[in-house]
C-alpha cells in the first residue's frame, strides 16, 4: 500500500470491481430527484387543465388522461429505482465493509514486532473498525441524499429554465451560495473531526489496555485510578466532541439562512410578481412553488445529514493513517525462498542500533550446522537481538546475516521464518483451542500429530484434567493456564514446526525442576540433527551445548565447552560461581556477596475467622 493515499482513492480501489452494480445503484439515486421535480410538473399540467376546463369540467377528463398515465408510471418508476437502491445497497455495503476489514486487517498484521511494541492494540483495532463502519455510512449517505439533491437541483434549475430562464438563475444562486458555504464550512469541520477521532481512537485503546491488564488492576486495586486517567482523556474529547458540533451547527444557521432569503425574496417574490402581471399561469406557480419547497426540503434534509457525513470522512481519515505507517521490514523485489540444508549461520560484520543502543559492531559469528550453541550473558547485553536478528525482525544497519550461504535480507519471510522455530521466554497463546494453539506450528497438521507433539512436550497431563481436553477454549493469552503450562504448549508447537533451524528464549524458565527434567529429555530429542541456539539465565541448563558464547555489551568475550571456559577461569567461570540456586545475577556484583547468617522467623499463628 503506497504512502499519502488520499480517501477516496482508498475507497475506489473496492468501488472499482464492482463498477457496474455500483452504475445501477447510481441510476437509482435518480429517483428521488424525479420525486421532486417531475411530480411539480405533471401537477403543473393537471393544474392548468383544470383551469382551463373550469366552466366545461365534464369534459375534462380526456385531457387529463396523460398525465395520471404520465403520474401513475412516474410513481412506479421511483418506488421500483428505491426498492433495487435498497437491495443493491443492502448487498453491496456488507461487501464493502468486509473488503475494508480484511485489507486494514493484513496491512497491520503484517508489521514487524516493533511496531506492534509501540502501538496499542486497542488503538489499532478501534481505527480498524472506524474506517469499516464509516467509509459504509459515508458511501450511503453520498448514493441515499448527496447525489440525489445535487441532481434533484440540476433537474429543478432545468425544469425552470422552460418555465422563465430568470427562475432558474436565481435558484442556482440560491444552491451556489448554499453549497458554498456547506463546502467551506466543511473543509474546516472535517479536519477538527479528523482530530477528535484521533484523540476517540487513543482513548479507546487505552481502555482496552486497562483491560488486558485487569490482574494488575485488581492487584493494585487501581480501579479509581484506571477511572481517573480514563476520565482525563474523556474530558479532552468530550471538549473535542463538542466544539465540532457546535462549528457544524453554526454552518448549518449560515446555510439556512442564505436559503429562505434567497428561495422568499428572491424565487417566491419575483414569482408572485409575474403572476399578478399576467405573466405565469396558475399551474406554473403551483410547479415553481412545489418545485422549490421540495429541492428546498432536499438540502433541508441534506443539511441534517452534513454533521454526520462530516464525522464519517473525518473519522476515516484518521483511520487512514494506518495506512501511513511505515513498514521497516519487508520482502525485497526479488526475493527468494530459502532452502536450509545443514543449518549453518554466519553473521558477517554485522552492525546494529537498538533505539540509542549500540548493541553491535562489526560482528562475525559462524555457527555450524547442527551445532548446539548457549548465549550467556546478563540481562540486556544482546542475546534476545541475537535471536531476533536471525529472525529478521529488524533491519541491520551494516553486514549480512546467512543461513547456508543465501543472504536472509534477500529471502522470502515466509521461507525464513518456515525454517526457524522459537520457543520463547514468555509463550503467546491465542484465545482459541488448546489444539489450534498447539496446531500454529504447522496449521495443517492432523489430530494426532498434534496429541503426539503435545505428548512429547509433556502437556497431557494438564490437558486430561481441562473440561474439553484438547478442545478446550482459553482465555486470552491463556491466563487459565500456569506458566509451565503455557511453556509446554509453546514447546509442543516447536516439536510440531519440525523447522532444521531451533531457537530457545529461556524456554524452560517458568517450569518446576522435576517437570524440567522430562522437558529437557524432549528438548534434546527435538534438537538432535538441528541448529539450536538458546538462551538461559540457569547456565546448568546450558552446560551441555557444544559451543558457549558469553556477551558483554553487544561483544563475544569468550567462546567454549563449558569445561573450557571454566578453565579460563574468566567472566564465564565468575558467572558460573556467582550462580545462586542456579540462576544468573541481573548483572555483575560490585564485590563478592557476604554470607549473611539465617534469620530465624517466628511460627505462624493460626487463621481467625
Amino acid at each position: 500500500m503506497g504512502k499519502n493515499k488520499t480517501l477516496t482513492s482508498f475507497v475506489f480501489r473496492f468501488l472499482r470491481p464492482h463498477k457496474f452494480a455500483y452504475t445501477i445503484l447510481l441510476l437509482c439515486t435518480f429517483s428521488l430527484a424525479l420525486d421532486n421535480t417531475v411530480w411539480p410538473y405533471i401537477l403543473r399540467v393537471v393544474v392548468d387543465i383544470l383551469d382551463n376546463f373550469d366552466l366545461k369540467r365534464g369534459e375534462a377528463l380526456s385531457a387529463l388522461k396523460v398525465p395520471l398515465l404520465a403520474g401513475v408510471l412516474l410513481w412506479l418508476l421511483i418506488d421500483l429505482g428505491f426498492r433495487l437502491q435498497g437491495f443493491l445497497i443492502a448487498y453491496m455495503i456488507p461487501k464493502l465493509e468486509a473488503n475494508i476489514r480484511v485489507t486494514l486487517f493484513e496491512e497491520v498484521l503484517t508489521h514487524s514486532p516493533k511496531y506492534f511494541s509501540e502501538q496499542l492494540p486497542g488503538k489499532l483495532a478501534n481505527k480498524i473498525s472506524d474506517m469499516t463502519t464509516h467509509i459504509s455510512l459515508a458511501l450511503r449517505q453520498i448514493l441515499t441524499v448527496m447525489i440525489p439533491v445535487t441532481i434533484g437541483c440540476i433537474f429543478a434549475i432545468s425544469f425552470f429554465f422552460a418555465v422563465q430562464p430568470i427562475f432558474a438563475l436565481l435558484l442556482a444562486a440560491v444552491f451556489l451560495v448554499y453549497f458554498l458555504i456547506i463546502y467551506l464550512g466543511s473543509i474546516r469541520a472535517v479536519e477538527k473531526e479528523r482530530r477528535r477521532g484521533e484523540l476517540r481512537s487513543s482513548l479507546l485503546g487505552k481502555m482496552v489496555d486497562s483491560f488486558i491488564n485487569s490482574y494488575a488492576v485488581n492487584l493494585f486495586f487501581r480501579f479509581s485510578y484506571e477511572k481517573g486517567r480514563m476520565m482525563h482523556l474523556q474530558r479532552e474529547e468530550e471538549e473535542k466532541n463538542r466544539e465540532v458540533k457546535k462549528y457544524v451547527e453554526l454552518v448549518r444557521v449560515f446555510a439556512g439562512i442564505s436559503v429562505f432569503l434567497g428561495s422568499v425574496f428572491g424565487v417566491f417574490g419575483y414569482m408572485f410578481h409575474l403572476w399578478f402581471a399576467n405573466r405565469l399561469t396558475t399551474g406554473e406557480v403551483v410547479q415553481i412553488f412545489s418545485t422549490t419547497w421540495a429541492v428546498v426540503t432536499m438540502i433541508w434534509y441534506a443539511g441534517g445529514e452534513v454533521p454526520a457525513l462530516i464525522q464519517s470522512v473525518g473519522i476515516s481519515r484518521q483511520a487512514l493513517s494506518l495506512l501511513d505507517a511505515p513498514k521497516d521490514v519487508v520482502d525485497k523485489e526479488g526475493a527468494k525462498a530459502l532452502v536450509v540444508t545443514k543449518g549453518d549461520i554466519a553473521f558477517e560484520n554485522v552492525t546494529f542500533h537498538y533505539g540509542q543502543k549500540r548493541l553491535f559492531q562489526n560482528k562475525c559469528v559462524h555457527i555450524k550446522g547442527g551445532e548446539k550453541v548457549g548465549l550467556i550473558g546478563y540481562s540486556g547485553v544482546g542475546k534476545s537481538t541475537f535471536v531476533n536478528l536471525i529472525l529478521r525482525f529488524y533491519e541491520l544497519e551494516k553486514g549480512r546475516i546467512l543461513i547456508d550461504g543465501q543472504d536472509i535480507s534477500l529471502m522470502t519471510f515466509e521461507s525464513l521464518r518456515s525454517q526457524i522455530a522459537l520457543i520463547p521466554q514468555d509463550p503467546l497463546l491465542f484465545q482459541r483451542t488448546l489444539a489450534e494453539n498447539i496446531a500454529y506450528g504447522r496449521v495443517n497438521a492432523t489430530r494426532e500429530e498434534i496429541m503426539e507433539a503435545a505428548k512429547l512436550a509433556h502437556c497431557t497431563e494438564f490437558i486430561k484434567k481441562l473440561p474439553q481436553g484438547f478442545d478446550t477454549l482459553l482465555g486470552e493469552n491463556g491466563t487459565q493456564l500456569s506458566g509451565g503450562e503455557r511453556q509446554r504448549i509453546a514447546i509442543a508447537r516447536a516439536i510440531l514446526a519440525n523447522a532444521p533451524v531451533l531457537l530457545l528464549d529461556e524456554a524452560t524458565s517458568a517450569l518446576d525442576a522435576i517437570t524440567e527434567k522430562y522437558i529437557q529429555n524432549s528438548l534434546s530429542k527435538l534438537m538432535q540433527g538441528k541448529t539450536t541456539i538458546a538462551i538461559a539465565h540457569r547456565l546448568s541448563t546450558l552446560s551441555k551445548m557444544d559451543r558457549l558464547l558469553v556477551f558483554d555489551q553487544g561483544k563475544i568475550v569468550e567462546s567454549g565447552s563449558h569445561d573450557e571456559l571454566l578453565n579460563l577461569q574468566g567472566q564465564y567461570a565468575r558467572m558460573w560461581s556467582m550462580q545462586q540456586g542456579g540462576f544468573l545475577p541481573e548483572g555483575p556484583l560490585k564485590k563478592a556477596p557476604v554470607e549473611q547468617p539465617p534469620v530465624l522467623l517466628p511460627p505462624l499463628l493460626p487463621k481467625t475467622i
